[in-house]
């Protein structure tokens, strides 16, 4: 990496600094979350060009800005410095000109107005003395969740009596940045061994060096498989004791690096399974970090094998914070020496409860400028190419292509979607292909055809925007939880002061009630040109709504027409609550919408503590619940039903037995039940282990065990000389039957063995494959 030293100056051009900005966090953002960003503070997504120390307003929802450079006064004096921000803003200023020196001066730790200086005692700094004529290195951090935005650096000589900005007369560019050619660049790295060659943005020309072994797919490429519908927060043994878990999990997707899940807060009762391959761009000392929760494991091999997997070991036990560094030892590793043209087998073992779910590693590495904790994105990363876990057939998902439309897996356990052109595609990325900043793009032409523009004032739909007469309204026919937009401003040359500029947006269930969404956004100034890829419009925050109402307040200077060209929802259908459908779960019954939009079911052989029955007909035999079962249910004449749960059994009012129907309910251990109808069965079968044909594409291994002990469970080949996978790791498990599904779609013809250790006694089971 190329930098200029303190020694020849950083210091450059006065009366500006760069406003830098980084986008497309998913929460409110934090010093914490900017400084994991790969590139902070080097690279940003995007920059301004500032006369004076105040951020553009409103700019956009979920990011992070950084205005940084040097303070330079005429006269020495006593100055206190004053900081404004929304939603927050943090100010340092070096006694010198060493961004290594900088102290944290002055804070708004909530949002205040532009010039609200006395909302909290920290936005003030305290007297600082500085010198005529020295450079002091100073800081300007914002963070951004929704709605409004701004932040502004004020200050004051001890002998004033009123605040006023920073401006263009005592600033001076921060000029030592990177040089770095941007990730992808081809280059050489002068080994000869190894293929595509290309820059990683940090000045190192990494390779593709050959493969050890089949196993390792395509770089670039992490697949998270999911388990869907497990109670508890333990990897062990909640995770590994469930039937499903290897091989058959219900979801999957593709990371952008070694953390996920992609979006938090969407589901719960889950664990997760992710294996891939790490490389390291140059040889040196490498520590890592592990957040999750509720409970992560990570393990990395001191090679690409997996059998060395538990070389290195750390914990994220009882569910830290994303950006908890610091709640145990066991999070970190230490340092790990690697070598650059390696491969290294790891894998993330994850289970979420209820409430957040996260799973991230984290790295300190001898190429970063920055000593601090970083994700680890694709880029260092290739896939595990020699999973046999399927998802079951027709399950829909996500294969990565936005040129592709219904997504399923198919009989050969691939996710594949069916073409589409662009215009036809579902995904925005094939409409409207995102670019970096200042890339090229024909997305939009800028001609009057492809924009929108009102020329004729007409009442508002909103009695509460009257004023506001060039107005849009789009109705959806049906009710959608609405996310993130897109906006395209009025494009066409010489016509660009049509464009909104500030925008008021409103949401609406019935085209009556409207209800405002944030307050006042400012719509940048298309540029009229072909290379126009629009910005980062309002995020909805999943509201509901069937009608968007967008009014301008005002435009660019056109006195007869206002409009804009484009805009585009991520949206998803919100069906009415208890709207039947498929949770994609084939342990859940009875499954409907509820009120946030989810398709819910529910398990009823006991998998919940507490067991709610609504108001419809039950259709299955048994109802159980660890502890309580509730039920406003009706009993059909034709069906007999049973209630079991440990502490208690409530009917509700509305629950019926029709005439010809029975019902019986018994307080007792539904899981004990559970354990004493395997017990049975494994007394008709007379055998403690056995592997039985589920149906044509699955296999259902069942063992007992008697007594507590250390349980390996595998699948081989080739008279036992070869893993095919590993479904129980030799840990601990408890008394009881066991069962582990596997599908077969994935395994080539031939005769398998499943080898089962308990302590120190072995069995084995074949099958074959034809």
């Amino acid at each position: 990496m190329t930098v200029k030293s303190f020694s020849q100056g950083c210091v450059g051009p006065a009366g500006q600094v760069k406003w830098s900005y980084w986008e497309n966090f998913e929460l409110s953002p934090d010093s914490n979350s900017l400084f994991a960003r790969e590139y902070y503070p080097e690279t940003p997504d995007g920059f301004q060009m500032l006369p004076t120390l105040a951020a553009p307003r409103n700019y956009t929802e979920y990011f992070a800005g950084m205005m940084r450079g040097f303070i330079k006064v005429p006269v020495t004096a006593t100055y206190y410095f004053n900081v404004t921000g929304d939603d927050e803003a943090i100010f340092f200023l070096s006694p010198n000109q060493s961004p290594a020196s900088k102290i944290k001066r002055a804070e708004a730790p909530e949002y205040t107005d532009i010039d609200q200086h006395d909302k909290s005692p920290l936005q003030t700094s305290q007297a600082i003395q500085l010198v005529a004529g020295q450079y002091y290195y100073f800081e300007l951090l914002q963070f951004e969740g929704g709605y409004s935005d701004h932040a502004t650096l004020w200050w004051k000589k001890s002998t004033d009596t009123s605040w006023s900005v920073v401006d263009y007369n005592y600033i001076y560019e921060y000029a030592c940045n990177s040089n770095c050619p941007p990730r992808g660049t081809v280059c050489n790295d002068n080994n000869p061994s190894t293929t595509n060659d290309v820059q990683d943005g940090f000045c190192n020309c990494v390779g593709t060096t050959p493969k050890p072994s089949a196993c390792v797919g395509e770089k670039g490429v992490l697949q998270a498989y999911y388990y869907d519908n497990i109670p508890g927060s333990y990897v062990e043994n909640d995770l590994i004791n469930a039937p499903k878990f290897p091989l058959l999990p219900d979801r999957m997707e593709k990371l952008k690096g070694a953390y996920g899940p992609l979006q938090s807060y969407v589901k719960e009762y889950y664990g997760t399974l992710v294996q891939g391959y790490l490389t390291v761009p140059v040889s040196g000392n490498y520590e890592f970090n592990l957040t999750g929760d509720n409970q992560t494991f990570f393990f990395l091999s001191k090679n690409d094998s997996i059998q060395y997997k538990q070389n290195h070991q750390i914990f994220s036990f009882y569910g830290v914070g994303e950006y908890e560094h610091n709640s145990s030892v066991l999070q970190n590793s230490g340092p790990i020496y690697m070598e650059k043209g390696k491969y290294y087998y790891f894998e993330f073992r994850h289970k979420q409860n209820t409430w957040r779910d996260h799973f991230n590693l984290f790295w300190k590495t001898p190429f970063h400028p920055q000593k601090t904790w970083k994700r680890i994105p694709e880029f260092y990363i290739y896939d595990y190419d020699c999973e046999v876990s399927c998802i079951a057939e027709n399950t829909p998902c996500d294969d990565g292509n936005p040129f592709t439309n219904n997504d399923k897996i198919d009989a050969n356990c691939n996710c594949v979607g069916t073409p589409c052109s662009g215009p036809d595609c579902d995904d925005l990325g094939a409409k409207y292909q995102l670019y970096e900043d200042c890339s090229p793009t024909n997305n939009l032409n800028p001609i009057e055809e492809a924009t929108w523009q009102s020329c004729t004032a007409a009442p508002n739909p909103n009695p509460a925007r009257s004023a506001s007469t060039h107005w849009i309204k789009y109705n959806f026919s049906d009710i959608f939880k609405f996310k993130n937009s897109r906006v395209w401003n009025y494009n066409v040359q010489s016509q660009t002061t049509k464009g909104f500029r500030q925008v008021v947006v409103d949401y609406s269930l019935d085209g009556t009630t409207w209800s405002a969404l944030g307050g006042i956004y400012n719509w940048p100034q298309a540029p009229g040109v072909a290379d126009y890829g629009g910005f980062i419009g309002p995020n909805f925050n999943d509201v509901k709504a069937k009608y968007i109402l967008i009014s301008a307040l005002n435009n660019y200077g056109d006195p007869s027409c206002s409009g804009f060209a484009k805009i585009t929802f991520d949206a998803s259908m919100c069906n009415p609550k208890d709207t039947p459908c498929d949770d994609g779960d084939p342990l859940t019954s009875y499954d409907k919408f509820d009120n946030n939009c989810n398709c819910r079911g529910v398990d009823i052989s006991c998998g919940t503590d507490t067991l709610l029955l609504g108001k419809f007909n039950l259709d299955d035999s048994l109802f159980a619940a660890k502890k309580r079962v509730e039920a406003a249910s009706i009993v059909p004449n034709t069906q007999n039903i049973s209630f079991t749960a440990g502490n208690s059994i409530v009917l509700l009012p509305g629950f019926e037995v029709k005439n010809q129907g029975v019902f019986s309910a018994t307080i007792a251990d539904c899981i004990q039940q559970q354990f004493m109808t395997n017990e049975l069965k494994t007394q008709v079968n007379g055998k403690d282990f056995s592997v039985e044909d589920q149906d044509i594409t699955m296999k259902k291994i069942v063992f007992r065990l008697n007594e507590p002990g250390f349980v390996l469970l595998k699948i081989r080949k080739n008279k036992g000389t070869e893993t095919v996978v590993t479904l129980m790791e030799n840990y601990q498990e408890n008394l009881g039957t066991q069962i582990k599904y596997v599908p077969i779609r994935k395994f080539e013809k031939g005769k398998y063995e499943v080898y089962l250790k308990i302590n120190n006694i072995e069995m084995s089971e074949f099958f074959e494959i034809k």
